[in-house]
C-alpha cells in the first residue's frame, strides 16, 4: 500500500507539474492569439448617403425608393427610427443612426418638402419645424470584402448593443456569466434543470466563455479531452481579459447562418441580414430570433424551418417575460411578429457585382493598414442606388426590343464628373452575372468617339481652325507603308463636298476628320490619348481617326470627362473613403484638379459642336426629350456594325454605353439606334441638369458665311453663328463676305 501511494504521489506530481507548463504554455499563447486575433473582420462596402438638399432635383418617388431599399417602415407615428410617413406633397423621415464617413450622426426625424418642378423645397428639423440646408440618409449597404476564410462579420462595439439584447442572451445561454470564472458547475445543473422542466433544450450548461473558446480555438469533437481543454481555456481568458471584452468578442464571432458562400458571424452583420436593420433598432421579437438562432444556425435556419424557429424564439419570448425583461404587452405583440423580412432578391447579396469588383480593385491599390481585417474596414463608395437602378432597367427594357440575340451584350458607366466618381456599373446583360466585367475589361474599337480629340486640336489653333471653317468632304486615298490602299468613307457612303467643321463634328462626316487628323499630325493625337489617360496600346495610323483604337466603356468615360470638365483629366473612382469601424478615418478621395490636356477655350469650341451633335445630329433624341442644349456627347459606331456606342453628360452626370457581341459578330445596331436609346432611357428615369452654355472669354457668339465660313456682319438673312474668338468685321463689308466700294457720297456721309 504504502509503495501504491508513493508511486499515486509521484504520477499526481508528474500530472500536475505537467498540467503547470501546459498552463503556462496555453496563457502565454492564448493570451496572445485572444488579444490580437479573435477574428478578422470583413469590410463593409457602402454606397453614397443620399444627400438632402433645399432646390436639390429630387422627385418625391426616388427618395420613396431610396427608403424602400433601405428597409425603412411606413409608420403613421414615426416612433422609431428606420420609418417614413407621406403628407402630402411632403415626406417626413425618422432616421437610423449611423456612424458616416464624417461622424456619427443621430437619429432624428425630418421634414422634406417638394415643389411641383421636381424639387426640394425646403427641409425641416421635426418637431421644431427649424430649416436645415443639408440633410443625408443613411446609406444602403452595397456588399462585403470578406476576409480569406470566407467569415463575414460587422463589428460591432458592446456599448451600442441593446440591453435587452445582452440579458436575452444571458437569460438563455449564461445566466451567471459575472459571477463565474469561466467555467460554471451551478450553470451546468440548473441548465439541466430547466430543459428538463420545459421538455426541451432551452439553456446550455457550458458558459459564454467556453462557446467563445470552442468557436475560435477547437474543433466540434465531443470527446472528455476536448472539453477539459475547453474548460482550462475558458478559465485563462476569463482570468486575463475582462467580462466585458469577452462578451463584445462573442457578440461580434458567434455564427449565425450561411449566406451562399459567405459564413454571416456576429450579430451586426446578422441584424443586417434577417432584418435589414442596424442592432440597435431590434424589437425585442428580434432579439429573441437572434437569441434562438444561436443554439444552431443550421437547424434553426428561419428561412428553412420557420416553425421550427418560431417555436424556439417564442419560448425565448416567454422567459423574456416571466424574468420581467418585457412586459405583458410588448409580450403578446412580440408573439404576432414575423420572423423575418421576406427574402429579397438582393437581400445578403452584392447590390452590383461590377461595381463591387472596381472597389476591390482600388482597394487593392490604396495604402490600407495591412492588419485592416483586425479592426474591420468600412469602404464608402459613390455607387448611387438610383443611377444603378434606371440603368438596369433600361437595359432589361431595351435590349429585348433591340435585338432578339441573347447574344448582344452590353456595358454602361455611369459617373459624376463633377467629383470624378463613378455613381453605376453594369459589365454585363445579366446584372447579377459575376464573371467578366466588360465596363471595364471589354477592349473594343471606338468608331467616332475619338472624332472630339481630333477636333479639339484643330480648334486650339485658333489662326488655322473655328467652328465656321471649311474642310473639304471629298474622296482620299492612302497608302500605307506595306503598300495597302485605304479609301476612308462617309456612313451614308455619299461625299457632300465642303462643308463647316462644326457640321462635319455635328453629323460625324468620316472624310473631314481623317483629312483634319492627318493636318494635325496621328502622332499629336496619340500624345492627347495618353494625356487624357489612355495607357494601353494606340496604333500611330491614319485609321485612328475614325476609332481603330480599342478602349474600354471605362476608359472612354474618363477620356470624355475631360470635355465634361473644363478640358482636364482626372482619373474616376469609386472610393470616397475609408475608416475602421470604430469611425477612425484612414483615407478620403480629395478630387484633384487634374491635369490639363486642352486649354478651355477650345474645351468650350469642342463643347458646343458635341451639344450640336445632340441638338441636330446623331443624338437629337436627347434634344427631342430634354431640350436643346440641355446635353452633349456622341455616338460612335465601327465597321459592319459591329460595336454601337453612346456617350453623353449633362451638369454632373456623364454616361457611357457600349453594346455589341463578345465573339465580335455585327450587330446591325448604330450608335444612335443601339447605345443611344439605353442611355436616353436612364436619363429619363434620373432627370437632366441642363448644362451650363454660358461661353468663356474671350470667346463671343460671331456671325459667319454659311457657305465660304468667311465673318460677316451681324443680322444678315443668311448667316451661321458659332461661338469663336472676337473678329473685327470691316465695316464695309456685306452678308456675302465681301468689302463693297462706297461712293464719296457714303464715304462723307
Amino acid at each position: 500500500m504504502r509503495f501504491l501511494w508513493v508511486t499515486l504521489a509521484k504520477l499526481a506530481a508528474v500530472f500536475v507539474a505537467v498540467l503547470g507548463f501546459y498552463l503556462i504554455y496555453l496563457d502565454s499563447s492564448l493570451t496572445k492569439r485572444f488579444a490580437s486575433e479573435r477574428y478578422e473582420a470583413s469590410a463593409i462596402v457602402y454606397a453614397r448617403p443620399l444627400q438632402l438638399a433645399p432646390q436639390q432635383p429630387l422627385r418625391p418617388q426616388q427618395l420613396l425608393q431610396e427608403l424602400q431599399q433601405l428597409r425603412y417602415r411606413e409608420s403613421a407615428t414615426l416612433a422609431q427610427s428606420g420609418s417614413y410617413r407621406t403628407q402630402g406633397r411632403s415626406i417626413e423621415v425618422h432616421r437610423r443612426p449611423f456612424d458616416f464617413a464624417d461622424g456619427p450622426a443621430m437619429a432624428q426625424k425630418v421634414r422634406v418638402q417638394f415643389a411641383r418642378n421636381g424639387v426640394i423645397e425646403h427641409l425641416q428639423s421635426m418637431p421644431d419645424g427649424r430649416a436645415l440646408n443639408r440633410f443625408q440618409i443613411d446609406p444602403l449597404v452595397l456588399g462585403q470584402v470578406t476576409a480569406e476564410n470566407g467569415e463575414d462579420r460587422l463589428i460591432v462595439g458592446l456599448e451600442r448593443l441593446p440591453s435587452l439584447l445582452i440579458e436575452t442572451l444571458l437569460l438563455v445561454e449564461d445566466r451567471d456569466f459575472y459571477h463565474h470564472a469561466g467555467v460554471s458547475l451551478s450553470s451546468i445543473g440548473r441548465a439541466a434543470l430547466a430543459n428538463l422542466a420545459a421538455m426541451d433544450t432551452v439553456q446550455g450548461g457550458s458558459t459564454l466563455t467556453q462557446q467563445l473558446v470552442k468557436n475560435l480555438y477547437l474543433s466540434r469533437e465531443q470527446t472528455l479531452l476536448r472539453k477539459a481543454n475547453e474548460a482550462l481555456m475558458a478559465l485563462i481568458i476569463d482570468f486575463r481579459f475582462s467580462k466585458d471584452e469577452i462578451l463584445e468578442t462573442y457578440f461580434n464571432e458567434i455564427y449565425f447562418g450561411q449566406d451562399g458562400g459567405r459564413a454571416i458571424h456576429g450579430v451586426g452583420l446578422a441584424s443586417r441580414f434577417y432584418f435589414g436593420k442596424q442592432v440597435e433598432e431590434l424589437s425585442p421579437a428580434e432579439m429573441a430570433m437572434l437569441v434562438a438562432i444561436v443554439k444552431g444556425p443550421s437547424y434553426y435556419n428561419p428561412y428553412r424551418y420557420s416553425e421550427r424557429v418560431r417555436e424556439r424564439r417564442d419560448m425565448i419570448l416567454q422567459l423574456m417575460f416571466a424574468q420581467q425583461l418585457i412586459n405583458q404587452r410588448t409580450y403578446l405583440a412580440a408573439l404576432e411578429e414575423p420572423l423575418v423580412s421576406s427574402r429579397q432578391e438582393r437581400q445578403g447579396r452584392t447590390w452590383a457585382p461590377h461595381y463591387l469588383a472596381q472597389v476591390k480593385h482600388e482597394l487593392s491599390q490604396l495604402q490600407v493598414p495591412e492588419d485592416w481585417n483586425e479592426q474591420g474596414l468600412r469602404v464608402f463608395t459613390y455607387f448611387d442606388p438610383m443611377a444603378q437602378q434606371a440603368v438596369e432597367n433600361s437595359i432589361a427594357e431595351q435590349l429585348p426590343r433591340l435585338s432578339e440575340s441573347k447574344e448582344l451584350q452590353v456595358a454602361a458607366v455611369i459617373a459624376n464628373h463633377q467629383q470624378a466618381s463613378l455613381s453605376a456599373i453594369v459589365g454585363d446583360r445579366d446584372r447579377q452575372q459575376l464573371g467578366f466585367n466588360r465596363a471595364t475589361g471589354a477592349m473594343r474599337q471606338v468608331g467616332s468617339l475619338i472624332k472630339p480629340t481630333i477636333y479639339g486640336l484643330a480648334l486650339a489653333q485658333p489662326g488655322s481652325y473655328n467652328l465656321a471653317s471649311i474642310v473639304q468632304d471629298t474622296p482620299i486615298t492612302l497608302e500605307a507603308v506595306d503598300g495597302q490602299v485605304w479609301q476612308p468613307e462617309n456612313y451614308d457612303g455619299e461625299f457632300v463636298g465642303a462643308i463647316m467643321l462644326y457640321d462635319a463634328l455635328a453629323q460625324s462626316r468620316n472624310v473631314p476628320a481623317v483629312k483634319l487628323a492627318l493636318e494635325v499630325g496621328i502622332d499629336t493625337i496619340v500624345t492627347k490619348l495618353r494625356q487624357g489617360g489612355i495607357d494601353t496600346p494606340i496604333p500611330s495610323v491614319p485609321a485612328l481617326a475614325l476609332g481603330s483604337v480599342e478602349l474600354s466603356p471605362l476608359q472612354m468615360t474618363e477620356l470624355y470627362g475631360v470635355w465634361a470638365h473644363y478640358g482636364r483629366y482626372r482619373p474616376y473612382t469609386t472610393i470616397a473613403a475609408l475608416t475602421n469601424h470604430d469611425g477612425l478615418r484612414l483615407y478620403e478621395h480629395q478630387p484633384s484638379a487634374g491635369r490639363e490636356v486642352f486649354d478651355p477655350l477650345s474645351t468650350a469650341l469642342v463643347n458646343y459642336g458635341l451639344r450640336g451633335v445632340v441638338n441636330e445630329g446623331t443624338g437629337k433624341r436627347l434634344a427631342e426629350l430634354f431640350g436643346l442644349d440641355a446635353m452633349a456627347g456622341k455616338s460612335g459606331t465601327t465597321n459592319d456594325y459591329r460595336d454601337s456606342w453612346f456617350v453623353a453628360y449633362d451638369a454632373q452626370r456623364l454616361m457611357t454605353v457600349w453594346l455589341g457581341r463578345d465573339d465580335n459578330k455585327p450587330i446591325q445596331l448604330t450608335g444612335a439606334t443601339g447605345a443611344l436609346p439605353v442611355l436616353a432611357n436612364t436619363f429619363s428615369q434620373l432627370g437632366v441638369q441642363p448644362l451650363d452654355v454660358a461661353l468663356p472669354a474671350p470667346l463671343q457668339y460671331q456671325a459667319f458665311h454659311p457657305q465660304t465660313g468667311i465673318p460677316i456682319p451681324d443680322g444678315c438673312r443668311e448667316q451661321r453663328t458659332f461661338p469663336a474668338f472676337p473678329v473685327n468685321v470691316a465695316e464695309d463689308m456685306n452678308c456675302a463676305g465681301e468689302i463693297e466700294e462706297k461712293s464719296w457720297w457714303e464715304k462723307i456721309f
